[in-house]
């Protein structure tokens, strides 16, 4: 049988009937990325397969690691195509790896190549791809997210960014891009140097000095507004744990000072500050019906050799082991308590505290929104197979999978979004097998609806663009 063949993941007949005609075609609402919406503006095309698929993929970067390539075949002075050979070459080494089967998708999808990747087909699929990047076109980066039918993506912008380009987007092409706003370096007291310098970078592009912890506040308060006025309905967040501990503005004050001044905080003061952050942007948050997203749970930098040698956000962040559920449900409590609780999706990284943070939010839900407060999809290091059913029968058990919000691709890349079709395909599995079993009821109309709500609808009615 074909690898990644039509009916791949789909044992039952009612889980195919449910992907080929209900999910395979809906459209995509891609609510989390790290795309570059300046290439989005310029309509960019790539030059070759390397800066399509390897230039920023970290995903990639770590399997070619882990099966023994040079650092200067990842991230390094190699050629375009010596990198890509590299990776070409330990694919053999990767079945099963969700890596190998992104990359085959892609190649089915994109360019219509059904060739194993290998160091024998390397070249051969690197001429035919780069063909095609260069000359057919609908393989710009508009003409991708038209291709894969994305409706609307969000982006991640620190709150020191330049708009411009989303303004600019604004009506241009078929899809929309918007801004999320993701202030983490606001909580940075821990490391003195780099909270500065983005201080400072704040308080240029809102024109006025920031000498204060209420001048800091002051000037995310008008970055969020201005966010809004761009399209953004999103903050986002990826501190280690929830923070919890509440300070008076004294206190917050003299945490600012200290570190401005060049020394780090403590333990309790770097919690102190973060939950002053995340509890005004929750609040900002509520007050404009925003939806506020918890990334929890990264151990990053470990490798601080190569971390050194080649930056952050290039594979060397693994699942921390930080308790998480009771500080969750301390920060939650918090804002429930002041009625400051937007919607909130909390994206878990360690599949040990799982069950009992998907159980905890359904602690906190309210008639104000259907899943209010979501156990959001696989994330990072839990999105492939076994992830994914593991949360869609967490999601199920704890609370009510028909509110679900679907699929991101957490991505760089503008061909990730095969990663929606594994999705959809592990769903519509889910269901069908269930459904086929007695498990619940194989009503179509019913299941139809379902997958329909979950690939794109409860997305679309979630957010409030």
């Amino acid at each position: 049988m074909d690898y990644l063949h039509d009916d791949v993941f789909l044992t039952t007949a009612t889980s195919r009937w449910l992907y080929h005609e209900v999910a395979k075609n809906q459209p995509i609402i891609d609510f989390h990325t790290h795309l570059p919406q300046d290439e989005v503006l310029d309509d960019h095309r790539f030059e070759n397969l390397w800066e399509l698929w390897l230039k920023y993929d970290h995903y990639k970067w770590r399997l070619m690691r882990a099966s023994g390539v040079d650092e200067k075949f990842i991230s390094g002075t190699a050629s375009p195509w010596e990198k890509f050979h590299a990776f070409a070459s330990i694919m053999p080494l990767a079945l099963g790896n969700p890596v190998h089967q992104w990359a085959h998708f892609e190649l089915k999808r994109v360019f219509g190549i059904n060739t194993l990747l290998s160091a024998n087909t390397a070249e051969e699929i690197w001429l035919q791809a780069n063909d095609k990047l260069q000359n057919d076109p609908k393989l710009s980066v508009r003409g991708l997210l038209e291709f894969f039918n994305v409706e609307t993506i969000c982006t991640t912008d620190d709150p020191a960014s330049d708009l411009s380009s989303h303004l600019k987007l604004q009506g241009v092409g078929k899809c929309k891009v918007l801004p999320t706003f993701r202030p983490d370096l606001a909580m940075k007291t821990d490391e003195p140097e780099k909270f500065t310098n983005w201080i400072n970078q704040l308080a240029q592009r809102i024109g006025s000095q920031i000498d204060s912890y209420q001048a800091l506040i002051a000037a995310l308060k008008l970055r969020h507004d201005e966010f809004h006025q761009a399209g953004c309905r999103l903050s986002d967040h990826g501190p280690p744990f929830s923070p919890t501990e509440p300070a008076s503005d004294e206190q917050l004050e003299a945490i600012f000072q200290k570190v401005v001044a060049g020394s780090a905080s403590n333990e309790l003061e770097w919690d102190q500050f973060a939950f002053a952050i995340m509890a005004n942007t929750a609040r900002w948050n509520h007050e404009k019906n925003w939806t506020m997203q918890l990334h929890l749970g990264p151990l990053r930098n470990t490798n601080s050799k190569l971390f050194q040698q080649v930056g952050p956000d290039a594979g060397f962040d693994t699942m921390g082991n930080w308790q998480q559920t009771t500080k969750l449900i301390n920060f939650l409590d918090q804002l429930n308590n002041n009625d400051q609780l937007p919607r909130v999706i909390v994206y878990n990284l360690n599949p040990n505290e799982s069950s009992s943070i998907c159980c905890a939010l359904q602690s906190f839900q309210d008639a104000s929104c259907p899943g209010k407060l979501q156990y959001g999809p696989a994330w990072w290091h839990l999105d492939y197979k076994k992830g994914m059913l593991e949360q869609l029968d967490l999601f199920s058990s704890y609370g009510a999978l028909g509110t679900f919000v679907g699929m991101l691709t957490d991505s760089r890349s503008f061909t990730s979004y095969v990663r929606h079709e594994y999705f959809r395909r592990l769903l519509c599995q889910y269901l069908g097998q269930a459904a086929e079993l007695g498990e619940i009821p194989a009503d179509k109309q019913e299941l139809s609806k379902l997958v329909s709500n979950i690939c794109y609808n409860n997305s679309k009615n979630y957010f409030h663009w």
